[in-house]
């Protein structure tokens, strides 16, 4: 049945339930809806002042398919089918219509939720007759649906709330770094890539501590090409062999004076069971003793640049962790996701430790979990891959994990706060184990064996 014109009444007909409705015209909705499409709507979705606008099925169609609430529709019309294979009945609803573009770039902003550019609205749908008594409730169910994925289209926007929640806190601070020397490990990708875009953005002069080199010198450049910060340096570090942490220490040392802030940034997660140059599980090796060693070659000169941070990037999975000294390679019994717990556990204790150390020093040190973040930390699990590219949109972007780390490393009120535990750019809850002292301090000495340093 060839589609009505919105000046003419149009009869909309069932054969098989035998009964048919006519519906009036209303010119003064037919206006309303062209307007809609050639002006950007100023009302928000779903308000009262948009209902008598998208309600009415019997008005003109917006689009390429009739526009319709996101609420449950006030009554029920037929329709003649299209699509012999569908049969007649009632109407529900789904979401495959084309939002008009004047308010998708109203409400959305540039940034439409679906790759084709379409967005949560809803279009009428046949549904064959053996569920006419179920077509109210999947109509209720759909406009339910269309609500959600209208939060889920709203909050790519940059001022959706769901996507301000998941991004957590943001770092406030304008603080300037100009003479300042960082030191970031891992960052040539991930929230170690954008804490090092952030602080060469604010002057500092940024090392940048990778394995790999190829990658290190992209990250670079870019940072460099967007900051317009020429003073950012890509050196070679391995925290998986410790002669190479030294090399890195004794070349940094011979060229630069000073150091002021150190993010300890770099790590590893659910690595198969597999150990480091030095015979140190993995996870325990890169993400605790490596740090543990790079952290006290590069001590001395901390303090002789006090004020000074350190910082620790952690993990929430530190509740998980448990240092087991009587298997603290894994050779006895592997877990690669609590392998990667204790050694998160590891970093908070080890801070703990380290900043009762340093009372007196003018140099701080504080343990942060950056949240869920979407980045290649996970790229040892396919499982875990596909996951997080499944469920993308609930994880913080690499920028928003990074904002705890530049709020520890640059925020005033943080000059004197040492041994704490931050997330979201506010102290938080650490586990019991992780507040444990004397674990700490046992820890602190089984590290100093393995790594064969003496450090009181």
């Amino acid at each position: 049945m060839p589609r009505s014109s919105a000046c003419s009444p149009r009869k909309i007909s069932c054969s098989r339930s035998k009964c048919s409705e006519e519906l009036e015209p209303r010119p003064a909705m037919a206006a309303a809806a062209a307007a809609a499409v050639s002006r950007p709507s100023r009302l928000l979705l779903g308000s009262r002042s948009h209902h008598p606008l998208f309600t009415d099925t019997s008005g003109p169609q917006v689009g390429a398919s009739s526009v319709r609430p996101l609420v449950p529709p006030r009554r029920v019309p037929h329709v003649a089918p299209d699509d012999k294979s569908l049969g007649t009945g009632l109407l529900a609803t789904r979401f495959t219509a084309q939002f008009p573009t004047a308010l998708r770039e109203q409400h959305l902003g540039s940034e439409s939720p679906f790759p084709n550019g379409t967005s949560t609205v809803l279009r009428i749908r046949h549904y064959p007759c053996r569920l006419k008594k179920e077509a109210p409730k999947l109509r209720v169910a759909h406009c339910m649906l269309g609500r959600v994925v209208l939060l889920w289209g709203g909050s790519r926007g940059s001022h959706g709330t769901f996507r301000r929640y998941i991004a957590g806190g943001v770092c406030k601070s304008t603080a300037k770094l100009n003479g300042k020397v960082v030191v970031i490990t891992g960052a040539n990708t991930g929230i170690g890539k954008e804490t090092a875009r952030d602080l060469a953005q604010r002057g500092a002069r940024v090392i940048v501590a990778c394995r790999d080199m190829a990658k290190g010198e992209a990250a670079a450049c870019e940072i460099r090409a967007e900051t317009g910060n020429q003073q950012v340096i890509v050196k070679k570090l391995d925290l998986a062999d410790t002669k190479s942490i030294r090399e890195f220490a004794e070349n940094f040392l011979a060229e630069e004076k000073e150091l002021h802030i150190l993010i300890n940034n770099a790590g590893v997660m659910l690595c198969p069971y597999s150990k480091t140059a030095d015979g140190f599980e993995i996870h325990l090796g890169v993400n605790h003793l490596g740090h543990f060693l790079l952290t006290f070659l590069l001590l001395e000169c901390l303090k002789q640049s006090a004020p000074a941070r350190i910082v620790n990037v952690s993990s929430l999975a530190h509740h998980g962790g448990r240092i087991r000294f009587h298997d603290l390679q894994g050779e006895k019994c592997y877990n690669w996701g609590l392998a990667y717990c204790h050694s998160k556990l590891a970093n908070v204790l080890f801070t703990r430790e380290l900043a009762r150390r340093l009372q007196g020093t003018g140099v701080t040190a504080n343990s942060l979990h950056p949240g869920s973040v979407h980045s290649r930390l996970g790229r040892h699990s396919i499982l875990l891959t596909l996951l997080w590219k499944t469920f993308s949109f609930f994880l913080k972007t690499p920028r928003e994990g990074a904002q705890t780390s530049v709020y520890c490393a640059v925020a005033e009120e943080l000059e004197s706060v040492t041994g704490q535990y931050f997330s979201d750019c506010r102290p938080a809850y650490v586990s019991p184990q992780g507040r444990n002292d004397e674990l700490a301090k046992k820890l602190w000495n089984v590290s100093c064996e393995l790594l064969g340093i003496q450090w009181d």
